[in-house]
Order: structure tokens, then sequence, then C-alpha cells
């Protein structure tokens, strides 16, 4: 048989290029700016209902609001975290420095009822110790929430961003540490004398001065837990932000 001449008109197939498959930045990206929002806002109202539960009447005038309040300023605390997973997943470092506080988070969440219970049952030593171990690891919980702040803004492209974030959160682990040593000793002191043994002498004397001086508690308090607080918060806004402006100020 005689082969007919090749036809030239005819086109050469089409190799298909192979389409981007990354995901859309976008959605991970606006869920964490609403978890940086949750947590600006949720870090003062967790701090002043805990305050309130613990000196104040108010939670059994509001009953059950009062004991609800707590659990639900923890909860949106931890909602906040739980909006950050879907960023940068393949990030080991950064994914661990979220857990950390995530963990963190939960046990914050699961101690936070014992703020009412041990205002209707101050002389309940199990509800004053959970009350004081609240205390100590939520100053824990700030310190890893500052170090996921600072990874979370070397993923960023804001340069400002990223120094500020590696030198207030340095200074915010400082002054925590300070305050872990101080609800440590208090924590401790219950711990001790819940189990029927006598402290350190040093131990109760910190102890007992703590309790005659209540100002002396209020100067500890804003000295080494409001001021790192009040950074934190400032860290937030200042990271949300830059992902806005990163958003609606790119040049394409």
């Amino acid at each position: 048989l005689h082969k007919g001449p090749s036809r030239p008109d005819l086109p050469e197939p089409v190799t298909i290029n192979e389409t981007n498959t990354q995901p859309d930045p976008l959605p991970s990206l606006a869920r964490v700016v609403h978890g940086a929002s949750l947590l600006f806002w949720g870090l003062p109202l967790a701090m002043v209902v805990s305050i309130m539960a613990t000196i104040s009447n108010w939670s059994d005038a509001a009953w059950p609001l009062g004991m609800l309040l707590p659990p639900v300023a923890f909860g949106m605390l931890w909602y906040g975290l739980w909006l950050l997973r879907s960023f940068q997943p393949q990030e080991r470092v950064w994914q661990e420095a979220l857990g950390e506080v995530k963990l963190l988070g939960l046990f914050n969440l699961g101690l936070s009822p014992f703020l009412h219970w041990h205002h209707r049952a101050p002389d309940e030593l199990g509800f004053a110790n959970a009350v004081w171990l609240l205390a100590l690891v939520f100053v824990f919980y700030l310190m890893s929430l500052n170090k996921m702040l600072s990874r979370l803004a070397a993923m960023l492209p804001d340069e400002t961003l990223r120094v500020e974030s590696k030198l207030f959160s340095r200074m915010n682990c400082v002054l925590l540490a300070v305050a872990s040593i101080g609800f440590g000793v208090k924590f401790g002191v219950m711990c001790l004398i819940s189990f029927n043994i006598e402290p350190p002498e040093l131990l109760l004397q910190l102890a007992a001065t703590a309790a005659s001086q209540p100002w002396l508690f209020m100067v500890f308090v804003l000295a080494f837990m409001l001021t790192p607080l009040s950074m934190t918060m400032s860290l937030l806004w200042k990271t949300k932000e830059s992902i806005l402006a990163s958003v609606f100020h790119s040049p394409h």
C-alpha cells in the first residue's frame, strides 16, 4: 500500500502545562487576622473576669452568667488560637510553638470554672490551689504566646514587625519569668498546707507579707503582669495591621 503524504496542516499534539496547585493564602491570612482580633480582645476580658470573679460578689448576683463568663473568656482565647492552625501548616517550628500555646490555653479553659467555685467556697483548699495554678499556667501561657508571635512575625514581610516582636517578646518573657516565681511561691505554699506539710520559713514569710500588704500585690501585678499583657496586645494589633496592609496594599 502506498503511504500517503504527510499532512503538514494537522496541528501537533498539545502538551498541557501543569497548573499551579498551591492553595490561596488569603483564607489562611483572614483566619490569622480573626484569630489575632479574638486574642487581642480576649486577653483583657479574661484578666478582668478572673479578677472580678475572685474579689467581687458579682458572680453570685449574676448567676449563672457569672459562672459561665470565665470559661467563655478563656474559650475565646483558645478559639483564637485554633483559627491560626491553617496558616503555614508545613512550618514545623511555627506549628510547634502554636501547639504549645494551645495546650496551655486548654489548661486555662479547664481550670477557669474554679474561679467561681473558689469564690463560693473560699475555705476549700482544693479550689484555692486550682485558682493559683490557673494564675501560674496563665503566666506560662503569656510567655508561650509571645514566642508564638515572634515566630509568626518571622514569616511575615514586615521587617519592623519582626524586630519589634523579637525585642518585646524577650522583654515580656523576662517580666513574666519574675511573675511566675511569685505565683509559684504562693502555689507551692498552698499545696504544702493542703497536704499538712510545714512550708519553709522563707516561703511562709513571703506569703504572709503578700497577704498583709495588698498594695504590694497590686504593684506586683501591675509591674509584672499588666505591662507584658499590654505589650502582647500591642504585638497582636500590629500583626493584624501588618497582614491587612500587605493584602490590601500589595502591588498586584
